[in-house]
């Protein structure tokens, strides 16, 4: 170690089923360290990182401090889970009063990274592939802004990379969620990151109020950085350069991008750095541009499963539809053991078998066939939706088709074990949000049934109207047999669809663990 870690801890000591390794990063809120699994749990990876956040050693206006961060971390982890921002698998708290200084500490089990982009730009200034890692992160923080949160510290320490070389957002300890236009974050910012709006703003009681915007102005800093070495505003302090953001602000002084910025990023780093935020692009506009300026293909929204029907039969009929949060890494922070699969999947260890794999979310005696079980948990896994369990899935395909992989309804033109009518499966066959091509043909497979089904679940659960009685999983369930816009109207299940959605409730518990319920 280069420096002393916020919360130190040796090699070999065990938290929970994990094993501490090696050191990864420090910074002011806590430490993270390299860790292995010791016991055979289904659903976690072999290696993770796990994040120490300090004890309650600390004085009680500190500790307050530090558990509000922690709780906003943990609350973002747990509600939200997309492609670009890092994934946490549990949280744990030290039980250890011979270790005074670990004793009571917050540990975050989190999806291991490789190294961060501020550790990739003191080695690589401009590196090649800096346009794509921004894509990428214009990406993750469209699925933040799109999600109703603002990161409130975007800045390279808090983006990490992956093994394959792709980017994460990572340290949500700032982050708050919106309320109409604002969220409240706590008085703290990095200067050079933080727009000019809020430099010197007034801190209330809830703290700070901050807008997508404010991502926005970071995300414009960060590119200019990327892609030439340089801070978009001058001054050889982050203190010169605050007050140059102030002048700027003002209107006495001018914006004067580096040459060596690409013209196809000029634009777009101006749109983010304009002297209010009024001015400034939204995150979506943010992102066609940036896709635009680096040949990627954007995901399509997909219609609903209704509106897709609909379509279908109206053009027949004309013809014949959250990381780490550390500043400094150690030269020694990666594995020999393999690590997490991705953000959505988590990896399978070979001695857990696809039969009793998500036991922990999906009853393992009750009739679910082994050889869908990975599929299930994992296409409720890839929806940052609480209400699209395992157990939900599961019990829809009893219902929709009793498991049978070879269902063949032509008079309903439904097939496969998710009971899809061809033309609207086609807008929910790809994972990257585009639809194929052709409409596809029957048999369906499950490998392509049940993950389209557990996406358009996700995609239909944010457009149930929230006050709606009974249980919110059956809702979605007879939203799927129907359109969220029926049952919105019918303010729940209608009459209709009853039966259905009674036996989905019955299997719903059958299917789900006691714990869970």
């Amino acid at each position: 170690m280069t420096e002393p870690y916020a919360v130190p801890v040796p090699k070999g000591y065990r938290v929970g089923a994990w094993e501490v390794r090696a050191p990864i990063a420090t910074g002011a809120f806590g430490s993270v360290y390299e860790a292995r699994r010791t016991d055979g749990r289904e659903g976690m990876p072999r290696t993770a990182a796990l994040k120490f956040l300090p004890t309650g050693t600390r004085t009680p206006r500190h500790l307050s401090h530090l558990r509000e961060l922690v709780n906003r971390e943990i609350e973002l982890h747990r509600r939200l889970s997309r492609p670009r921002l890092i994934r946490m698998y549990e949280t744990l708290t030290v039980d250890d009063p011979a270790r005074p200084e670990l004793d009571g500490a917050t540990v975050l089990v989190l999806e291991k990274a490789e190294g961060s982009l501020a550790a990739l730009l003191s080695r690589t200034p401009r590196p090649a592939n800096g346009a794509a890692l921004l894509g990428q992160i214009c990406e993750g923080l469209h699925q933040l802004h799109e999600a109703g949160w603002v990161h409130g510290d975007l800045k390279p320490a808090n983006v990490l990379l992956m093994r394959d070389g792709s980017a994460r957002l990572a340290d949500f300890n700032m982050a708050g969620e919106l309320e109409g236009t604002h969220a409240y974050t706590p008085a703290f910012s990095t200067p050079d990151y933080t727009p000019p709006e809020l430099l010197w703003s007034e801190i209330g009681e809830r703290g700070r109020r901050i807008r997508p915007s404010a991502d926005v102005w970071a995300f414009g800093v960060l590119a200019h950085l990327v892609l030439t070495g340089t801070f978009p505003l001058p001054g050889g302090t982050p203190t010169a350069r605050r007050d140059a953001a102030a002048a700027y602000a003002r209107g006495t002084d001018e914006l004067r991008l580096s040459d060596r910025l690409p013209d196809a990023w000029r634009e777009i780093v101006r749109a983010c750095l304009t002297r209010t935020h009024a001015e400034r692009i939204t995150t979506g506009a943010l992102l066609r541009r940036v896709a635009q300026a680096t040949g990627t293909r954007l995901r399509r929204r997909r219609p609903s499963r209704r509106t897709a029907v609909v379509t279908a039969v109206a053009a027949t009929c004309a013809v014949a539809a959250l990381g780490y949060g550390i500043s400094t890494w150690a030269a020694s922070g990666t594995s020999t053991d393999g690590g997490a699969k991705g953000a959505q999947t988590a990896e399978v260890s070979p001695e857990v078998s696809p039969a009793v794999y998500g036991a922990a979310e999906l009853r393992t005696d009750k009739g679910v066939p082994a050889a869908y079980r990975l599929l299930i948990v994992e296409s409720a896994h890839d929806c940052s939706q609480r209400d699209v369990t395992p157990s939900l899935i599961a019990a829809m395909l009893k219902v929709e088709s009793d498991f049978d992989p070879d269902l063949s309804d032509p008079a309903k033109d439904e097939y496969g074990i998710a009971r899809w009518t061809p033309s609207v499966l086609r807008w929910w066959m790809h994972d990257d949000g585009t639809p194929a091509e052709t409409v596809p043909e029957p048999p369906f497979p499950p490998a392509e049934s049940i993950p389209a089904m557990g996406r358009y679940l996700c995609w239909i659960a944010p457009r149930l109207d929230a006050g709606l009685p009974g249980d919110r999983r059956v809702l979605i369930a007879s939203a799927y047999r129907t359109s969220y816009r029926k049952v919105n109207d019918a303010g729940g299940v209608p009459p209709k669809y009853r039966d259905y959605a009674d036996r989905v409730a019955h299997y719903l518990k059958e299917y789900t663990p006691p714990g869970k319920r």
